[in-house]
């Protein structure tokens, strides 16, 4: 028989949750068993175990982010009453902490670096976009302004020409009868 450091109480109060983990069904009054439409819920209860939900998997969230680490189960040190040979075991396994601790460092500072070139390469960026969209805006109005003075031209163009042929068309009609032709 196996001596108890528990008390009557706790175990009664283990037993019950165990048997709460167990239940399948939901205890609720006979009225509401008997009547489904007579069942109202309870949104607190429900609002409840919904933050419950949320905080859970927020910590199974924040564990599974987090750094995972190998626990080393025999740590020793050098201290007095340890055997002649367990010091060269203490100084291996300080060997290997020491090494995996600075893998784990060497990890952070090469994510560290990753991130700080990545950061950068995105200001680059930006910076090359905004100098390529102003030279971009810059011909667009140069290309506009060839354009109206190409279109300023033409129109000068034309009404040189309607005045040079209004008046050549003038002096035609004056010549009177066909300009010189074989007649």
């Amino acid at each position: 028989m196996a001596s108890s450091v528990v008390s009557g109480r706790q175990l009664e109060k283990w037993e019950k949750e165990r048997e709460d983990a167990n239940r399948t069904e939901i205890p609720m009054p006979k009225a509401a068993r008997d009547s489904f439409n007579s069942m109202q819920p309870n949104f607190n209860a429900l609002a409840k175990f919904e933050k419950k939900l949320d905080r859970f998997t927020q910590r199974m969230e924040d564990k599974d982010s987090g750094v995972k680490t190998e626990a080393i189960v025999n740590v020793m040190s050098s201290t007095a009453g340890a055997g002649s040979g367990d010091f060269h075991t203490y100084r291996g396994f300080r060997k290997k902490e020491n090494a995996r601790i600075a893998d784990f460092e060497a990890a952070r500072k090469e994510d560290e670096a990753r991130r700080a070139w990545e950061a950068e390469q995105a200001e680059r960026e930006a910076d090359v976009l905004a100098k390529r969209s102003k030279k971009a805006a810059k011909r667009a109005r140069q290309k506009e302004k060839e354009r109206e003075r190409q279109q300023a031209e033409k129109r000068a163009r034309g009404e040189a020409s309607a005045a040079a042929g209004g008046a050549a068309a003038g002096e035609e009609g004056a010549g009177g009868g066909g300009g010189g032709g074989p007649g």
